[in-house]
Formats: C-alpha cells, structure tokens, sequence
C-alpha cells in the first residue's frame, strides 16, 4: 500500500465505512502505528477530521483517551497473553464512553499467542456495533488463517524503489550465510548496501528483504530455518533503526554490520 492508499483508508474511515477488523501489515513498526494512530483519530475527532490537534486527538496521542486500547506486549513477556485478550473481549461488549466507536490496537498482532488469537475469533467475527479492531504486523503469514479471514488486509509499505542488481546481491549474501554459516557474508552485504548512493533506500530495501524473510519468504527458507524469525525481526528493526540514525552517524557500513549481527 502506498502512501496515497493510506490516505485512502484514512479517508474511509472518515466517511464511517471502516471494516470493523483490519490488519497492517508493511515492514516499517512506525508507519504501521502512525498509520493506526490516525485512523483512531479519524473516528474519535470531535470535529470530524483525520486528526487536528482537538482535546480527543491529543489524547489519543498521550494514551489516555477511554476509547482507544493499544495492546501491547508486558512486561518481560515475549507474547500477548490470553489475558490480555480476554480483557479486549470484554471492553469490546462495552459502549463507547464518549467517541464515535471503541477502538482496539494491537501491536504486534504476531505476538498473539495461539490462545490469544482463538479467544479473539468470536469478537472478530461478530463484533459490536462502532467497534473496531486495527492489527499490526511485520509478519503477516504468521497469522493464524481464521484471524486473517475476518479481516481486511492492508499494506503500508514506503516509496522504496526495488533495485533488482542491489537485492539480488543482498539475497545472495545472506543465503551464502544461512548456508555455510560465513559471518563474512554479512560483512558482504553490509559493504554492498553502504556502498550504493542512495543509502536509506538501499537500508530500507535491505529491512524489506528480511520482513519478507520472516514472513515465509520461499526463497529465503533457508535464512529462516537457520535464524529464526525473531532474530530476522530483530535485524530488521536494527536496519530500519539504522536509517534513522545515519543523519548522525556517517558510517553507514557499521550501521549496517550492527543490524545484520542480530542474525548470528
């Protein structure tokens, strides 16, 4: 999904045609959560718009508005425990206390443990009226299939040219290193994404390819039986941290090292 269709969704929601369960999925956490953020003002704006700074939109952004629930992973837990499900099940039989719906986040949808996702298929299937239920994730094919059937997909992704010589030499990398376990190969491809011109592109691209990894990739199967997807996750968000930081730290390469290390 592109910008523009994000804006749409955004849009949808707005005109109150929002599907009551949705998921986003895309490899970036902090678009999928801006983007959730601005849906949940889009249906809470006590002046009707997609978020202009009101009393109800300001306290979305500070967590504190009675309507709109992020759940999260707690504490030194790994998973959304059944708990935690059971009390988004419960508040979901609930009235709004003053908005137009009640809205549930949860982030990531992928660490909904099995129980978790089971006791959320009744509520999805048949949800109260203005409730609404916004999953997020990295990792879509980690989803149970009864919780992808009762939603609506959507991908929010970046404007991420796909350079075909630049992944190609990425892939090739990191399948020599799920095969033959060469930590050099890591060093390899670090040196190829610091190398290209555009080097948040290049970064991005490379946070892409492991999302898509962890997700089920086929061609990367053997990156994922060797590593996990946790650990592919975790590079992931180590190479999308290393954009941010580049406007401060010039040595890209070592950026990249870093990320891809979370995978040995």
């Amino acid at each position: 999904m592109t910008a523009t269709a994000a804006e749409l969704l955004v849009e949808t929601a707005q005109r109150g045609e929002l599907h009551h369960a949705v998921i986003l999925h895309g490899p970036s956490p902090d678009a999928l959560r801006e983007t959730a953020m601005r849906i949940a003002k889009t249906i809470e704006c006590l002046n009707g718009t997609t978020g202009d700074g009101c009393t109800a939109c300001r306290r979305i952004e500070q967590r504190s508005h009675p309507d709109v629930h992020v759940v999260e992973v707690g504490g030194e837990r790994k998973m959304i425990s059944v708990e935690q499900v059971r009390d988004v099940v419960a508040g979901a039989t609930m009235r709004p206390y003053e908005g137009r719906g009640k809205v549930f986040i949860i982030d990531p949808a992928d660490a909904l443990s099995a129980g978790g996702s089971n006791a959320m298929l009744k509520t999805l299937e048949e949800p109260a009226r203005d409730t609404y239920f916004i999953l997020l994730t990295r990792a879509y094919d980690l989803l149970l299939p009864t919780i992808k059937s009762r939603c609506q997909q959507i991908y929010v992704g970046g404007d991420v040219a796909i350079d075909r010589e630049l992944r190609k030499a990425i892939v090739t990398a990191l399948l020599k290193f799920a095969t033959k376990g060469e930590t050099a190969s890591l060093l390899t491809a670090a040196a190829v994404i610091a190398g290209e011109d555009d080097v948040k592109s290049a970064m991005a691209l490379a946070g892409r390819i492991l999302v898509d990894a962890a997700a089920g990739s086929e061609e990367l199967a053997p990156l994922r039986e060797r590593c996990g997807s946790r650990k592919i996750l975790a590079s992931a968000d180590g190479m999308l941290a290393a954009v941010r930081w580049l406007g401060v730290n010039a040595d890209a390469r070592l950026l990249a090292e870093q990320a891809l290390a979370e995978l040995v």
